[in-house]
This record gives C-alpha cells, structure tokens and sequence, in this order.
C-alpha cells in the first residue's frame, strides 16, 4: 500500500508541498485501480494527469530549490528528467490496460518512495541547515497536523550575494513577534525581511 500524504514529508515551502499532495492523491487514485477492471481510457487519462502534474511540479520544484540555493541541484534536475522519460517510456510500451496499470502503479510507487520522501527530503534538511539562531537554540522548522500555517513560508536575506531564505511560519513568528533573530550559517549575518513591494 503507498502511503499517504502527512506533514513529515513536508519540505516546508507551501506551493511545493500542495503540489505533493496532489501526487500523494494521484497515487492513490493509481493504487485504486490497479487491481479492478477499468477502462483503458480511464487509465491513460489518469496517467495523462499524473504525467502532466508532475512536469509542472517539477518546474516549480526546481525554481524553488534555486531560490534556495540548494547545492544537488543539478543531480535533482537530472533525477526529475529520469523520471519524465520513464513515464514517457512507459507511455510508449504499452501492451495492455493491466500492463499500463501495473507500470502507473510501479511508476508512482517509485515516485513516491525514491522521490518524495528521500531526494525531496534532502531539499529540507538542506534549507534547516541554513539559519542558526543568535543564542544557538534549535530552530524547529516542523509542522504539527492540526496547524497547517507553518508549512508557509517567508522570504529572507542575508549578507551572501543572491541568497533567499525560506522561513516558516513559526520561524517567521519568532524573528517578527520576539525579535529573536536568526543568522545565515554562511555569512553569519542576521537575517531580513524580504519585501517584494
């Protein structure tokens, strides 16, 4: 059974966390299927959706990273791209609609599985590693299930030339409503509030 979307896998960036629940939910709809006789245009629509879905949330995904500066870019992007011609392959072989159903079902699982919960894992534990806070206290980058707001995030800058932070919300909180403040490890300088008006 694949597992279902909860805010562990959370990378901590609202778009890109919306985008995967959708996928979570698309899996899931792949799972349904695949031991029930379905239409065949049933499936090769659900394959069209999660195929499409996943090339724009990997476009975002990469413009977020960047923002970041996350240093695997690159191998990320080369990740994705795998990914995109392993669907395109599986598109392309088809013999039937219970092979189609069992490559989606095999395709999403090593989505999920390999792609979400550990290369875009990597993505979060790489942003937690760039703030340190000025006494050295942790920060806590988690969101709780019942408070969805701290998945959202503001944007901060630093002394390091191009660097955005994406902060959570309770990080954001802490800076704003107790004036603690939080430095970049790379510059050490503390971090601002980025207004984009």
């Amino acid at each position: 059974m694949l597992p279902r979307w909860d805010n562990s896998y959370s990378v901590y960036n609202a778009k890109v966390d919306e985008q995967h629940k959708k996928l979570f939910e698309l899996a899931a709809e792949v799972e349904q299927i695949s031991d029930r006789s379905v239409d065949k245009t049933k499936v090769k629509d659900l394959l069209a959706g999660f195929f499409n879905y996943m090339k724009e949330h990997f476009h975002d995904e990469e413009k977020y990273m960047q923002t970041i500066g996350f240093p695997d870019l690159d191998p990320h992007k080369k990740i994705h791209k795998d990914i995109i011609q392993m669907m395109i392959d599986l598109i392309k072989n088809i013999r039937s609609t219970n092979d189609l159903k069992e490559k989606l079902y095999v395709a999403a699982k090593k989505w999920l599985l390999e792609h979400i919960l550990f290369e875009d894992m990597k993505v979060a534990e790489y942003r937690k590693s760039l703030l340190a806070s000025e006494d050295g206290s942790d920060i806590s980058f988690e969101a709780s299930d019942d408070d969805d707001t701290q998945v959202y995030s503001y944007f901060y800058t630093c002394a390091c030339k191009g660097k955005i932070h994406d902060v959570p919300f309770n990080v954001h909180q802490k800076i704003q409503k107790n004036k603690k403040k939080f430095n970049c490890k790379v510059c050490k300088q503390t971090i601002k509030f980025y207004k984009t008006t």
